[in-house]
């Protein structure tokens, strides 16, 4: 008898420990005019960019991961069929980009309200060049899903810049709810696997 009870708190002992390496990330996927976008994936991704944990939202663009404590690289939404690198048959006007956040620290339960359409900042890292003045460079590529298409008839939409020159860019940069001053903008290449990516 004793056995039997010592073994039944022991299981409860780590039932209760695993619920506490757990949290929630959940919020509402939607476009910028508010309207719920359903049957998106939203998915987290280990450092290795491989899926760690993934859902779909519901019809009212709902979503919740129960996930472990850890740090993620990042998490990703989108629509399948509304994404044009995954062949969609959608009218190019009803075809969207994904979003992405980077650097996903999760340590307690986290509430994040989704918008995307067809402008993505991708890829955002924030740091400090050692040796500069103080401040901070911002890294980012912003993409256009609609200068993609403009683009279209002479190149593949793969091999296509799709970022928009810096003085098209209406940047705001916050820090703490304060903004803050912009010294400059300018647009880098960088190497991907198959060439230079603007």
């Amino acid at each position: 008898m004793k056995k039997i009870i010592f073994i039944n708190f022991c299981l409860i002992f780590l039932q209760v420990n695993a619920q506490n390496d757990l949290i929630t990330i959940s919020g509402v996927v939607s476009d910028f005019e508010g309207n719920p976008i359903d049957s998106a994936i939203v998915e987290l991704k280990h450092s290795d960019f491989q899926t760690a944990y993934e859902t779909l939202t519901d019809v009212d663009g709902r979503y919740k991961l129960k996930v472990l404590k850890g740090e993620y690289i990042a998490l990703a939404s989108m629509r399948m069929d509304e994404y044009p690198l995954a062949n969609s048959v959608l009218p190019k006007n009803k075809q969207r980009l994904e979003f992405w956040s980077w650097n996903v620290i999760a340590q307690e339960d986290i509430i994040l309200n989704i918008k995307y359409h067809r402008l993505e900042i991708y890829g955002v890292n924030v740091f400090r060049i050692q040796g500069a003045a103080p401040g901070y460079t911002i890294y980012c590529r912003p993409m256009s899903l609609t200068r993609g298409f403009a683009e279209l008839d002479e190149k593949e939409l793969s091999f296509i810049d799709l970022c928009p020159p810096p003085e098209e860019l209406d940047i705001r940069v916050e820090i703490n709810e304060q903004p803050v001053k912009i010294n400059m903008k300018q647009k880098i290449k960088e190497y991907v696997n198959k060439g230079i990516c603007y």
